[in-house]
């Protein structure tokens, strides 16, 4: 008897062994953050404020304009983020916000404690039945001597083709597109729509990385899983991906296999691209290929915590909005009014060794283990000019400013 335990046991010892190394570490220290000590905003050499206006609620990206010195802000309302939000499968369209709206702020342009800003119109948007709806997440923007075009991920409810009625979104999933839009001149008040990306490779879109005006990458964080089990289980098993989109030719994925890929970037001097993890943390990196619309994998950065959304500054640092306490974070989304989640930004830049070897070095920039003042922060942008870091969140009813002391 001891003898068949024994020869059951040990292949049991293995077997757990495995899953751990493959699935549980990661998931118990990285991703709910075991063990992980967080530090007070008091810690940081930051004087940061909330601006808590109606306007400025569930901002879960922002994109800031060098040229234009405008700050764009993809928000909604913090009580319907829990109803309707695709990506984490809060599928409940009835209950979306119908006023999701971009916002142009002019951050050389100070007003009391916020800064002048406008509601930039897309008057000649159809959205769902003629109402000119969008469903905001994650978008992008590229300046140009014409103006700025702006790639917007759209989680437009499915609805039917025939009769307009809303289909059961919890069952069939939402009917999500990437929007182009142009706003010329820069300091317009209205955008123009140019073109919607509509694509089966385009069924869990997060966010833009743009190449040029009429091509994109966009990660999908659940890849083809709209609902269900396989949904459910997509950031455990990694069936996330990211697909290459071109008014020519469609969509087609050119990465995947990854665990919640979110706020991707790309980098327009060294044509890299950058996918981060929600679920396993870290980033993985990769180049553009010279004749073809395909991503080479270069390296993963390995980094302690789920990613949301980067940016990068005018000076090539990439700031990292991290998801340090996931647990709060969807707590916060039930009662967004009332929860403080934790926030962490990091900063990534690569340096040079005097022997010319370059390494990735990550560290943090802001902490707010209590919530005191930042937002469950889903996007931090540095304004490399001013030194100021912006911070918004998806669910959150306020946005920060973040100055050197």
């Amino acid at each position: 008897m001891v003898g068949i335990l024994v020869k059951i046991g040990v292949p049991l010892v293995v077997v757990a062994a495995i899953l751990y190394q493959v699935a549980l570490k990661d998931a118990l220290f990285v991703t709910l953050g075991i063990g992980r000590t967080l530090q007070p905003i008091s810690d940081f050499p930051y004087q940061c404020r909330q601006i808590r206006d109606p306007i400025l609620q569930a901002c879960e990206d922002m994109w800031l304009s060098e040229t234009s010195r405008q700050l764009f802000l993809a928000c909604s309302d913090p009580l319907s983020r829990k109803q309707w939000l695709p990506n984490v499968g809060r599928l409940n369209a009835s209950g979306r916000a119908l006023d999701d709206a971009i916002i142009a702020m002019e951050i050389d342009k100070p007003k009391s404690e916020s800064y002048e800003y406008r509601i930039v119109q897309t008057n000649n948007f159809h959205g769902i039945n003629g109402d000119g709806s969008l469903h905001l997440v994650g978008f992008t923007g590229v300046d140009s001597s014409a103006g700025i075009n702006f790639f917007v991920v759209n989680n437009r409810p499915s609805i039917h083709p025939v009769t307009g009625d809303l289909l059961d979104n919890a069952e069939v999933g939402a009917n999500s597109t990437v929007e182009r839009f142009v706003l010329a001149p820069p300091d317009a008040t209205e955008m123009k729509h140019l073109q919607t990306f509509a694509h089966e490779n385009l069924a869990t879109p997060n966010r833009v990385a743009a190449m040029g005006k009429n091509a994109f990458y966009v990660t999908n964080d659940h890849g083809p899983h709209k609902t269900g089990r396989s949904h459910q289980l997509s950031p455990v098993i990694g069936t996330g991906d990211v697909s290459y989109c071109t008014t020519a030719r469609g969509c087609r994925t050119v990465a995947d296999g990854l665990t919640f890929p979110n706020g991707l970037i790309r980098d327009p001097k060294n044509g890299y691209v950058y996918v981060p993890s929600s679920g396993k943390g870290g980033i993985h990196v990769y180049k553009t290929k010279r004749m073809d619309p395909g991503l080479d994998f270069v390296e993963h950065i390995p980094i302690p915590y789920p990613i949301d959304n980067l940016s990068q500054d005018s000076e090539g640092d990439i700031y990292i909005a991290a998801l340090s306490g996931i647990t709060a974070m969807m707590e916060a989304m039930e009662d967004p009014l009332n929860k403080n989640p934790p926030s962490t930004v990091l900063r990534l830049r690569q340096t040079e060794s005097e022997s010319g070897e370059k390494k990735w070095k990550w560290e943090k920039v802001l902490e707010d283990a209590r919530g005191e003042v930042l937002p469950g922060t889903t996007t931090a942008v540095h304004d490399a000019k001013t030194g100021r870091i912006f911070l918004s969140g998806v669910a959150s009813p306020f946005i920060t400013v973040c100055e050197m002391k």
